[in-house]
């Protein structure tokens, strides 16, 4: 099954690398009709980085009712890791500030067809990219 996976490289609460994840998931949205965006603990995203890279209002919506429908019949879906299993049937997955664990979670969905990890440590993404073929789409130690 052909893939793509997306590697941001962003450290702590860059909320540039932050941005580009986002960014990179809203245009991969044009080729699929549903984006998950993975966050490690749903309960502590309001306040956010998400929310000053989404703006308030979209974030707002999408953190009080977990889905957002938006034009052309597209969707965006928020969840915590403890609860991705049941988004496992959408296009494209955001891991933001995401683990190798959450990674590998996604990994092991079956139906998608693309994969932005946003990392927040450093070595978050080694074993990902040492198993795969993943494009570095920005990296904060180079700028």
């Amino acid at each position: 099954m052909n893939r793509d996976r997306f590697l941001v490289k962003s450290f702590g609460d860059n909320i540039e690398g932050t941005k580009v994840g986002l960014a990179k998931t809203l245009e991969l949205l044009n080729n699929y009709n549903h984006a998950v965006i993975v966050v490690p603990t749903i309960g502590k995203v309001d306040g956010t980085m998400l929310v000053t890279a989404l703006g308030e209002e979209l974030s707002k919506n999408l953190i009080k009712n977990r889905e957002v429908n938006l034009a052309n019949n597209k969707k965006i879906s928020l969840c915590g890791q403890q609860t991705l299993k049941n988004y496992k049937h959408a296009g494209v997955y955001l891991a933001l500030w995401g683990t190798e664990y959450i990674i590998a979670e996604i990994e092991a969905l079956h139906k998608w067809k693309a994969a932005i990890l946003v990392t927040w440590q450093p070595g978050d993404s080694a074993a990902w990219e040492a198993a795969n073929k993943v494009s570095v789409i920005y990296d904060d130690k180079k700028g």
